[in-house]
C-alpha cells in the first residue's frame, strides 16, 4: 500500500483488525516483521493517549509538540549571527523550510487549535495529571495540528469531540495542504474528510476510491457479486444433480432388436451400457468438485425480531416465556422446507463475513435460502407472522402526525395518580412506515404508580424477558393496557436521574441525547425495570463470564449447540474459527457483536440501545441503523453517533443533570 502526497485516508475496521499496528508502523514506531516501509522524514503521529508523564504542564506538551519548529528557529538565529558564504546555502534552505511548516505561525496555530478543540480555558501552568481523559485527549490533538508537519496520522481524533470541535476540525484537515492518514469510526466524519478509504480486515488492506461514499458503493457492489456468485454455483449444483440422476441414463439407444442384427445388438448394447456409465460417473466428479469448493452464503441481513400490535384475537402475551437465542418464541424452530433433519444440502454452506456485506439484499438461490415474509425468521416454517396488519377496530390514522412515530408522552411535572379514561384523547397514529407500528392508540390511563422495582434475574447484556408474566396479566383487559410498553412516575434513581413522567407506547421511537453524566444510561435502565412487555437491552458494557466460548456465551444453556452456532453464524458477525475462542480474549469491539447477536437471536416489544455503534465498523454501523429502520416495536435510543442522529426517525429528548430538558 501507499499514501499519494496531499491525500487523505481513512483507516476503517473492526476492533483488533490491525488499524493501530498499521498506523504505528506508518510513523516508524513499530517495525515489521517483514517487509518494507519507507517513512516521510516529517511525519506527526497522534497515538489514542496522550504519551507524556503526567508531571508535565500543558506548555510542556506543547513546547514537545514543537520541539522540531523550535529547534529550526535555534539553528537559525546560530546562522544569522555569522553569516558567510559557507553557510549562506544552509541558511537559504533551512529558512525556506522553516517558512513552508509555518513556523512563524505556530504560536498564533497553537492558540486557534485550542480555542476550536474546547481548551481555552485551561491554564498552560496545570499539571497533566489534573486533566479529564477527554481533555487529555484533545491537548494531544491541538499539540500534534499546531506542529503542521507533512504527514499526519491520527488514530480516533474525533473521540471526545463535540459537535463544534468535530466541525472545526473537519475543516482544518480539508483546507491543510499535506498528507493526512486518520483511523476512525466516525462516518460523518469520514465522508467529510476522507479522499480514500483503506479497510483493514483478517490481516490484509482493501483500498477505495472516490471517499466514504465510494467504499460504501464498493462494498455493495461486491455483495451483489457475492449473492450472483452463490446463485450460479447454487444453480450448477442442481443443474449437475438433475444430469448425474435423469439425462446421464438416457442416452441409451434403446433399439428395437431385428432378426438381422441380433449379434450387434448385445455388442453395441455393450458400448452404450459404456458410455452411460462414464457420463454418470463424470457427473458425480463434477458435483464433487462443486462441493468440495462451495461458494459460502451470504450472511443474511441483519434483522431486529419483534414488534408490538396485540389485538383481541390473538393469545395475551403476557403469559408467552422469553425464547432462546436463536428461536423465535410460541413456535419450536422447524427444518427449512425441503431439508431433512440430519442432511447436508448442497446450499447449506457455512456463512462467512466477507467483504461486500451489505444490509438489504436478498438471498438470491432460492432452492437454498427460500424467500420469507417480514417478521418470519429464516428457516423457521410456522414461526408466527409479526407484521400483521391492524384489525378493523383501531382507529384511522390521521394524516397530519408525521411518519416518524408517534412522540412518547412527557411531562416535567408529576402526572395525577388517576385520569379518566374519556380525558384521555387516543394518540394519533402515523401512516405504516419503516420501524413502525401502525394503528396503535395510546391506552387509558391505569393510574397505577410506578417506583424503581427490582430487576429480573438474567436481565443484563443483550437479555430480554417479559414484564407482563411478571405481574402477571391476562386477559382482554391486559391487552388493552399491554399498548402502553412502559410508563415512569416521578422515578429518581438518587441524584443522577428524576423523570417525572414518562410514556412509551407501541410504535413510539425515542432518542436520548445529553452529555456524558447526564442520566442516559441511569433512565435506559429505569426503562428496563419497569417495562411491562419483552425488553432487550444493550448496555454500554456487556459482561459476560471470561471463561465461556463464545458459542456458550451466545447460547445461554439455551438450545442445541449445532442449531445455535448456524444461527450465529448466518448474522455474519463472528467467523467459524470464533466460535470456540474464549469470550475473555475477545476485543472491544468483538463482546460488542456478541451482545449484538444476542439481541438479535430473540423477539422483544422493546429495545432499549446504549450508544449501539460504538467500537462497531462503519459497514455493520450502517447495517445495524437498517436493521432499526426495520423494526416495528418500541424503540429507545442513546447515542452520540452524528450519522445514527440525522438519520433517526422519531422524538428526541435531551437530558441534563437528569432531567428531561
Amino acid at each position: 500500500m501507499s499514501v499519494k502526497p496531499g491525500e487523505r485516508v481513512g483507516v476503517v475496521g473492526e476492533n483488533g483488525s490491525g488499524k493501530s499496528t498499521l498506523l504505528r508502523l506508518l510513523a516508524g514506531v513499530e517495525r515489521p516483521d517483514d517487509g518494507e516501509v519507507t517513512l516521510a522524514d516529517d511525519t506527526g503521529y497522534l497515538r489514542q493517549t496522550l504519551d507524556l508523564p503526567p508531571d508535565h504542564t500543558v506548555q510542556q506538551a506543547v513546547e514537545a509538540a514543537l520541539a522540531g519548529l523550535r529547534a529550526m528557529e535555534r539553528r537559525i538565529r546560530e546562522l544569522e549571527s555569522a553569516l558567510t558564504d559557507d553557510v549562506m546555502a544552509e541558511y537559504g534552505e533551512l529558512l525556506t523550510a522553516y517558512e513552508l511548516r509555518g513556523g512563524y505561525e505556530a504560536d498564533a496555530r497553537v492558540d486557534k487549535a485550542f480555542h476550536g478543540l474546547g481548551l481555552s480555558r485551561v491554564g498552560r501552568d496545570r499539571p497533566l495529571s489534573s486533566l479529564s481523559g477527554g481533555e487529555r485527549a484533545r491537548l494531544g490533538l491541538a499539540c500534534v495540528l499546531a506542529a503542521a508537519p507533512r504527514v499526519l496520522l491520527l488514530d480516533e481524533p474525533t473521540n471526545h469531540l463535540d459537535e463544534s470541535a468535530l466541525t472545526w476540525l473537519e475543516a482544518r484537515l480539508r483546507e491543510r495542504r499535506g498528507t493526512v492518514v486518520v483511523v476512525s469510526h466516525d462516518r460523518v466524519f469520514l465522508d467529510r474528510v476522507a479522499t480514500a478509504v483503506l479497510e483493514v480486515e483478517h490481516g490484509s488492506i482493501t483500498r477505495f476510491g472516490g471517499g466514504y461514499t465510494g467504499f460504501l458503493t464498493a462494498k455493495a457492489a461486491a455483495r451483489a457479486r457475492w449473492e450472483q456468485s452463490y446463485a450460479a454455483w447454487c444453480e450448477e449444483v442442481r443443474q449437475v444433480r438433475d444430469y448425474a440422476a435423469t439425462t446421464a441414463h438416457r442416452v441409451a439407444a434403446g433399439r428395437v432388436m431385428r432378426d438381422n442384427n441380433k449379434m450387434a445388438y448385445d455388442r453395441n448394447a455393450g458400448r452404450v451400457q459404456s458410455s452411460v456409465a462414464s457420463r454418470v460417473r463424470n457427473a458425480h466428479e463434477r458435483l464433487r468438485r462443486l462441493e468440495a469448493d462451495p461458494v459460502p452464503r451470504p450472511p443474511a441481513p441483519l434483522r431486529f425480531h419483534g414488534t408490538f400490535t396485540p389485538t383481541p384475537d390473538l393469545p395475551a402475551t403476557p403469559n408467552t416465556p422469553p425464547s432462546a437465542p436463536g428461536q423465535t418464541p410460541n413456535a419450536a424452530p422447524e427444518p427449512t422446507a425441503g431439508h431433512q433433519p440430519g442432511t447436508q444440502r448442497a446450499c447449506d454452506a457455512a456463512p462467512e463475513f466477507i467483504p461486500g456485506h451489505r444490509p438489504g439484499a436478498q438471498r438470491t438461490c432460492d432452492a437454498a435460502a427460500p424467500e420469507h415474509s417480514p417478521g418470519r425468521r429464516p428457516g423457521a416454517e410456522g414461526a408466527p407472522d409479526t407484521t400483521r396488519e391492524p384489525t378493523p377496530s383501531r382507529q384511522p390514522t390521521p394524516s397530519h402526525q408525521p411518519a416518524s412515530g408517534h412522540a412518547p408522552a412527557l411531562s416535567h411535572a408529576p402526572a395525577p395518580s388517576h385520569a379518566p379514561a374519556s380525558g384521555h384523547a387516543p394518540a394519533p397514529s402515523p401512516a405504516p412506515a419503516s420501524g413502525y407500528a401502525p394503528g396503535v392508540r395510546r391506552a387509558p390511563d391505569a393510574g397505577r404508580e410506578l417506583g424503581l422495582g427490582h430487576q429480573r434475574a438474567g436481565h443484563g447484556h443483550a437479555a430480554g424477558y417479559d414484564r407482563a408474566a411478571e405481574h402477571g396479566y391476562t386477559g382482554a383487559h391486559d391487552r388493552a393496557q399491554a399498548r402502553v410498553l412502559v410508563e415512569l412516575r416521578d422515578v429518581r434513581v438518587g441524584d443522577r436521574l428524576h423523570v417525572p413522567s414518562l410514556t412509551l407506547e407501541a410504535g413510539d421511537r425515542l432518542l436520548v441525547r445529553g452529555a456524558n453524566g447526564a442520566g442516559k444510561s441511569t433512565l435506559l435502565q429505569a426503562l428496563a425495570e419497569h417495562a411491562q412487555v419483552r425488553v432487550g437491552h444493550l448496555p454500554q458494557e456487556a459482561t459476560f463470564d471470561p471463561d465461556l466460548t463464545v458459542l456458550d456465551a451466545y447460547r445461554h444453556n439455551h438450545g442445541y449447540a449445532d442449531e445455535q452456532r448456524a444461527a450465529l453464524l448466518s448474522t455474519g458477525l463472528f467467523k467459524p474459527p470464533t466460535l470456540d475462542q474464549k469470550v475473555g480474549t475477545l476485543s472491544v469491539g468483538q463482546r460488542r457483536r456478541l451482545a449484538l447477536a444476542r439481541l438479535l437471536a430473540q423477539e422483544y416489544d422493546l429495545l432499549l440501545l446504549d450508544e449501539p455503534t460504538n467500537h462497531l465498523s462503519p459497514v455493520l454501523a450502517e447495517e445495524i441503523e437498517e436493521a432499526l429502520d426495520d423494526y416495528r416495536g418500541g424503540l429507545v435510543v442513546v447515542s452520540h453517533d452524528r450519522a445514527l442522529i440525522r438519520r433517526f426517525r422519531g422524538t428526541e429528548i435531551t437530558l441534563a443533570g437528569g432531567r428531561i430538558c
